[in-house]
Formats: structure tokens, C-alpha cells, sequence
């Protein structure tokens, strides 16, 4: 049983008050690039993060899918400010996307018109790519998280909304390799700008790569990672 627990309004001032989740830690695959760095292992997230993992706070994955079948139409909402997709490992040891958990999310998502979004570091594997364009093209946008404006445009050109981490200590390019224009988170950038009136992310369709200045209590390490 996959536990998620759901909050109705954020109480993150750069999220905005959307309703977000927050999936077990067994969700994220353990190829994941930022697993000694994610953002989400250190301070209050952690703690809430912990608890849900444990299953002291939260519900079932049938209870995310009725929760947001019931969101009204047009209501942006975040899946995961901590945790990923849940996935089975093949007998190949690759992590493959639940694709039933998954399409019933995207199901629930579009039954009540609502405007879901959210981030992965699944491998884009042939299964695990066309699960994320299948939600793409059926209303539920999902970013692939990358560590590099390279692997950025890897993801673009295999259809796919970017975003990436970049170092927080120098200037970010304005541009990717292959062109793309890159736009700096604008929440970690403007006061009064948080992810329930930016909605970048949520766009499937975009062509710029939404980046991420490395933050939070790890950020001198991944800033490191993302040098070396």
C-alpha cells in the first residue's frame, strides 16, 4: 500500500495555498542523482516526510485519487513536494512506473478537470518515458527532474517538460545547449511569486526548462555534486 498524505492548502508561502502531497519515501527510485542531496531530507519537511513514510500521517493511494476526483475544475494542485511515482522493479532490476496507480491518478486528475502537476527522477527508460508522456497528453503534467541543462534538452527532445537543479553560486545561462530558453524558478526570485500564481511548471506543453537554484540546508553539497 502506497501511503500519500494530503495537505488541502500549503502552508509553503512559495508554493502557495494549493493543496499539495507528499508520497512515502519508498516512491522515489533509488537511481535518483539528488538522493544525498534532496532538499526534502532535512528540516520540517523531513519530519513530515518521516511520519508519512511511517504511516503516522495520511491515507492510501485510493484516497489521492478521490481527493483530487473532487477538486473543482481548473484548481491547480501539486502531487510530491517529497516523494516520486511508485514503481516495481523488474527482474532486470529496473524501476518500472506503477502504470495502474499511475493512469488512476490521471484519471481522478481529469474526471474533476482539475490541473495537476509534479516532478520525477525516474530513468526515462522506454516503460517510464511513455508513462510520462501518456499523463503529458492526458491533462496530468509531469516535469523530468534533471541535473544538467544537457540532460535537459535529452528530456525535450524525447517530448518531455524540463527542469533542472543548477548551482546556486554562479550566474545560470539564459539558454540551454541546444537553445532552449531557461527560466529561473520565478517563486525563489519574487517575493510576492509562488507556484499558485506562476503555474509555469504545470504548462506540459512549454519549450523553456524551468530551473531550480540548488537551496535549502544541502545546498552548499549540491553545489558541489553539480560541479563536479
Amino acid at each position: 500500500m502506497i501511503k500519500v498524505h494530503i495537505s488541502k492548502k500549503s502552508s509553503n508561502s512559495k508554493v502557495g495555498k494549493i493543496p499539495v502531497t507528499t508520497s512515502e519515501a519508498g516512491t522515489c527510485p533509488t537511481t535518483c542523482p539528488m538522493w544525498d542531496g534532496c532538499y526534502a531530507k532535512t528540516g520540517p519537511q523531513s519530519w513530515h516526510w518521516r511520519k508519512v513514510t511511517d504511516g503516522e500521517r495520511g491515507g492510501t493511494w485510493d484516497d489521492l485519487a478521490s481527493f483530487v476526483s473532487q477538486l473543482n475544475a481548473g484548481q491547480l494542485w501539486r502531487h510530491n513536494v517529497s516523494g516520486d511515482l511508485p514503481y516495481v522493479t523488474a527482474p532486470d532490476g529496473q524501476e518500472l512506473i506503477n502504470l495502474a496507480l499511475l493512469k488512476q491518478l490521471i484519471d481522478a486528475n481529469k474526471a474533476s478537470g482539475a490541473k495537476g502537476y509534479t516532478y520525477s527522477h525516474h530513468k526515462l527508460n522506454t516503460h517510464n518515458l511513455e508513462a510520462l508522456k501518456y499523463s503529458n497528453s492526458n491533462g496530468f503534467t509531469i516535469n523530468a527532474s534533471c541535473e544538467s541543462l544537457a540532460q535537459a534538452d535529452d528530456a525535450r527532445r524525447l517530448g518531455l517538460p524540463a527542469v533542472c537543479v543548477v548551482p546556486s553560486d554562479e550566474v545560470t545561462p539564459s539558454h540551454t545547449p541546444d537553445g532552449h530558453k531557461v527560466t529561473v524558478c520565478p517563486a525563489q526570485l519574487h517575493e510576492k511569486v509562488s507556484c499558485s500564481n506562476c503555474k509555469l511548471c504545470s504548462y506540459s506543453n512549454r519549450s523553456q526548462v524551468v530551473a531550480f537554484l540548488a537551496h535549502g540546508a544541502r545546498e552548499k553539497k549540491v553545489n558541489v555534486n553539480l560541479h563536479s
